[in-house]
């Protein structure tokens, strides 16, 4: 009966080696969600400091920005279940990636996480604990480059707390689709619009 109890055990640690996550490969992303040449200037471009990629997902941006800027720290927040896995082993090679298994919130507050790769969807559960803005850059100080797609929160962190930011560059995803209000006024930036959902925001 150990013995059995031996082989399934072993059974379950190959089951949970998802075979999808050889997938995810840069030839992947450019097939399914091509690059934009603005987009990827920025996340190609050294930067002269640690960077941020807030909403990391599966890792379609974190290793490029791991290897444009090897001798800095790059944080890569992702509050989805799912995803972690695969971020995990698309970053596992670099030694600068920190992955961050939590949201960026305004307010720090725990939100709900969910398991299913669909983050569109309603999140499944548990609860997953978040960072507020100002938590999070006591913590990991502040980025010289922020790429921030976090489906919805960019309206309240930038409405409530900008100047908490109003030094670092950062190309933002609005996700007009989930938060039905304007665009909060970037007082401490350059606006160029780098297509319709992404703006990057150059500090004067």
């Amino acid at each position: 009966m150990n013995r059995l109890a031996g082989y399934a055990f072993k059974l379950s640690l190959r089951l949970r080696h998802n075979p999808a996550r050889l997938l995810f490969r840069d030839f992947f992303f450019r097939l399914t969600n091509p690059y934009d040449p603005a987009e990827w200037e920025l996340v190609t471009k050294p930067w002269n400091g640690d960077v941020w990629d807030l909403g990391a997902s599966v890792g379609k941006f974190t290793p490029i920005l791991a290897q444009a800027n090897p001798n800095h720290r790059i944080f890569a927040f992702e509050p989805n279940l799912n995803s972690l896995y695969y971020l995990g082993y698309r970053t596992a090679s670099f030694k600068n990636v920190i992955i961050v298994a939590a949201a960026l919130t305004n307010d720090g507050e725990p939100i709900p996480a969910s398991y299913d790769p669909d983050f569109m969807k309603k999140a499944t559960g548990p609860r997953i604990v978040s960072f507020g803005l100002k938590e999070a850059l006591t913590k990991f100080g502040k980025p010289a480059f922020i790429k921030m797609d976090i489906e919805g929160e960019e309206y309240t962190i930038f409405k409530k707390n900008p100047e908490l930011l109003k030094d670092v560059h950062v190309l933002v995803e609005w996700h007009p689709t989930l938060v039905d209000a304007p665009i909060p006024p970037l007082n401490y930036w350059k606006v160029s619009q780098v297509d319709v959902t992404h703006t990057y925001l150059q500090p004067f």
